[in-house]
């Protein structure tokens, strides 16, 4: 383990939450969790894949419009689709009551993605800025409950953002953990300072990586790169649509010189991530360890999301058999949650500020 890693679980916890796969051969960086070979042929093919490979990306990429609804037999009116994906992922916040009915008895704890989540989702990333009616419910929310924000961005950048030394952090994916500042936190069950960085080794492939693509996609118009320490991204909101196909070109030309590192794909956005076996899902897994809560039925985990990456937090909890995943959505999507929200200012005008009001209840349900 690096030195650069304090984490509060035994090493035979992390063995249980991150899997070992010794059955490669492909070289990667020291003291990484190996992949295996078929993965890894896996995503050299989608890397290297031909033209049709990138129609396929290209069709993936119009399907990333948050306006895109799931496809339905043309008979079905958009209107008839929405009511039949609301009756299956009702509102949280008509159903607030039951909810709070089921986390009777139990530690609630909060995790809340920050884009389209917490801010609107815009143009320039570097303007997605939080509200400071949306600060001040998180704030008072994290009196509450442990709460952590779990977010593509780099934590430093975010943070700039939120503000807030009270939260636990994990950016780039999951793969960056922090807990909070220094005499910030109410909650006694971290006895010690938490930092986990799982992709540590990964730094100097993901600095190259975003040096080239910068270098790469300058002919792109709108096409805007960031570097979130231990993953890099792509934005294409703002570039032609007749450009997509040459900027998955340009993506491609530099990812399939480094084949351990994966293509995916969020809203209006490329991301370059590792390919270990983390996301965010494992990382709500290894929080809730650390706060005690891995191996108890008297744990409520909440997380709320909006993006294809929320998906692995979401599938997590419906597998756990404990909490719930909250989509914020005015679309219907494929999804693991079990409840909706329309956008963030539902989520911070209605669901958390609700449920952050209730200090009394609060107070029945902390553990620790």
């Amino acid at each position: 383990m690096s030195a650069t890693q304090n984490v509060v679980v035994s090493e035979t916890t992390r063995s249980s939450i991150i899997p070992n796969n010794n059955s490669s051969s492909q070289k990667l960086p020291p003291g990484l969790i190996s992949i295996s070979k078929k993965k890894l042929l896996k995503n050299i093919d989608i890397i290297n894949g031909g033209g049709q490979r990138i129609n396929a990306w290209v069709d993936s990429m119009r399907a990333s419009s948050p306006t895109h609804l799931k496809s339905l037999p043309s008979s079905i009116s958009s209107q008839q689709q929405l009511n039949s994906w609301i009756m299956q992922h009702p509102s949280a916040l008509e159903m607030f009551e039951q909810i709070m009915e089921a986390s009777r008895g139990k530690q609630i704890v909060m995790f809340l993605d920050y884009d389209g989540t917490l801010s609107p989702i815009v143009d320039d990333p570097d303007k997605a800025f939080m509200s400071s009616k949306m600060r001040r419910t998180v704030k008072k929310l994290a009196k509450c409950f442990p709460t952590a924000i779990v977010t593509g961005r780099c934590i430093d950048k975010v943070y700039n953002f939120v503000k807030l030394a009270e939260l636990y952090y994990a950016g780039s994916h999951g793969m960056d953990i922090k807990g909070p500042a220094k005499g910030f936190s109410r909650h006694k069950r971290v006895k010690q300072s938490l930092l986990y960085q799982p992709a540590n080794d990964y730094l100097p492939m993901i600095n190259e990586v975003y040096r080239q693509l910068l270098e790469k996609t300058k002919s792109t118009p709108g096409a805007k790169v960031e570097n979130h320490k231990f993953c890099a991204s792509v934005h294409f909101r703002c570039v032609d649509e007749k450009k997509w196909s040459e900027l998955v070109l340009q993506v491609r030309s530099v990812l399939k010189e480094f084949p351990t590192l994966k293509l995916t794909q969020g809203r209006k956005v490329f991301e370059i991530r590792p390919m270990i076996e983390w996301d965010k899902g494992k990382a709500l897994e290894f929080l809730l360890e650390a706060l005690g809560f891995g191996s108890t039925n008297n744990v409520f985990p909440v997380y709320i999301g909006d993006d294809r990456t929320d998906e692995d937090a979401f599938k997590m909890l419906r597998d756990r058999g404990e909490g719930f995943g909250i989509l914020v959505s005015k679309f219907p999507k494929d999804t693991d949650a079990s409840y909706s929200l329309q956008d963030p200012s539902e989520a911070s005008d209605g669901f958390l500020a609700k449920i952050g009001g209730m200090e009394t209840n609060a107070a029945k349900n902390v553990k620790g």
